[in-house]
């Protein structure tokens, strides 16, 4: 269900205008809907009962505490990749038996800081890896839980800059490797190694990559515990698009069910975009159009540096100015921000809604993986964010100022 609709041709994000949540307020900021962001979670973790599952937010998609903490609300758990992320899901209140440490290039800090919390596992990512958890360890005087994470050498059919399942791409142990590892636990004595990781990418539309996945691991998991019975977690990882895929949750968990002995296996599912993709809007103000020759301009005040998507992986996010009209341009339109970089365009279209300055547009689809990507790029302040929660805004992180923006500077 959608929290973003037009009403008589004003839009609203739950039961307030965009008008109304910009009134008053600097250009451009972000805005959640808590009500999405909550029935997006229920309805993944509710197609999951009849597992033993943890649901564990990925917190590079969106780590705003305030998020997180209405995640946690919903007894999520958190995936992380840095220790600031690990500390950001413990001061939002989520468990360390909850929290999954990812990641392929972990620190000595970063390995450190999750062992001493007690998080529920390390995904290691290279034998390398192995021996560095193996090491901090036993330094630490701890057996650590581990999940070797596998690269199946599966092609997802998405971008390939958010590929991450193909041995081209840098991420996970191979299959051989894998079963090695299963064979000599003696090499790593201060480690519990009881888990089967994998991640095959984002945004994924079909179901067919995650069958030929489940399949793979299916069969490996079965072989190695029919030898040693080490494994009882397997870290699914995320990935289901949010958006026009062609399959559902009970599909994705009647695949699990078909290749996995789901009686004696515990599950970890690590959603992100999945949960905070839609929750989000970008609010910006049109600054000034301009025509060249057939072709029209729209400049926005928000930038590639407030949201990155667009310029980095060709991220398609649809456009809607806050009063819907009946007059269009039929003209092809970019709608571009004021960084000065060509690739910062938000959108290109053929027939767009006629705006003038002043007017606020949105992005779509932006809970996941805008804030968490932005920079100060053109020496740009990081934005506001609010959430919404039926007629009630409440902020959520300040406008970055000028004086924290230079404080650390010599």
């Amino acid at each position: 269900m959608s929290f973003l609709n037009y009403e008589n041709d004003i839009l609203k994000f739950e039961d307030i205008s965009i008008r109304e949540i910009a009134e008053g307020r600097a250009t451009p900021f972000y805005c959640y809907s808590k009500q999405t962001l909550t029935n997006n979670f229920r309805e993944f973790s509710d197609s999951l009962t009849s597992l033993d599952a943890t649901v564990c937010f990925s917190l590079k998609s969106n780590s705003n505490l305030t998020i997180l903490k209405t995640l946690t609300e919903l007894e999520a758990g958190g995936d992380v990749v840095s220790e600031w992320e690990m500390r950001k899901a413990l001061q939002a209140g989520m468990k360390p038996n909850k929290i999954v440490f990812s990641g392929i290039g972990k620190t000595a800090s970063d390995i450190q800081f999750a062992i001493s919390n007690n998080c529920l596992q390390i995904n290691a990512e290279s034998l390398d890896e192995l021996d560095h958890i193996n090491r901090i360890a036993s330094v630490s005087g701890k057996i650590q839980k581990v999940g070797i994470r596998i690269n199946p050498d599966i092609q997802s059919e998405t971008h390939k800059k958010i590929s991450t399942g193909s041995l081209e791409d840098k991420f996970g142990i191979s299959i051989e490797q894998t079963y090695e590892i299963f064979q000599n636990p003696q090499n790593y004595p201060n480690l519990e190694i009881s888990s089967i990781a994998f991640h095959i990418g984002s945004n994924i539309k079909d179901l067919t990559p995650f069958q030929r996945t489940f399949e793979i691991i299916g069969e490996l998991v079965a072989k190695i515990n029919s030898e040693t019975k080490k494994i009882n977690t397997v870290d699914v990882g995320g990935g289901i698009s949010p958006e026009k895929r062609n399959f559902t949750f009970e599909d994705y968990r009647n695949l699990i069910v078909k290749y996995f002995d789901t009686e004696n296996l515990k599950f970890i599912f690590e959603p992100g975009r999945l949960i905070a993709a839609n929750a989000g809007i970008l609010v910006s103000k049109v600054l000034y159009t301009k025509n060249i020759t057939g072709k029209k301009f729209v400049i926005i005040d928000a930038g590639m540096n407030d949201m990155m998507r667009p310029a980095l992986y060709d991220a398609h996010h649809e456009i809607m100015p806050d009063v819907r009209t009946s007059e269009y341009d039929e003209i092809n339109t970019d709608i571009v921000g004021p960084i000065c970089e060509s690739s910062d365009v938000f959108l290109n279209i053929q027939k767009f809604n006629k705006v003038k300055s002043g007017q606020y547009v949105i992005l779509k689809d932006v809970g996941a993986y805008g804030s968490t990507m932005s920079s100060n790029y053109n020496a740009r302040p990081l934005i506001e964010e609010l959430m919404v929660d039926g007629s009630q805004i409440r902020i959520i992180r300040k406008t970055q100022s000028y004086e924290d923006f230079i404080k650390n500077e010599i």
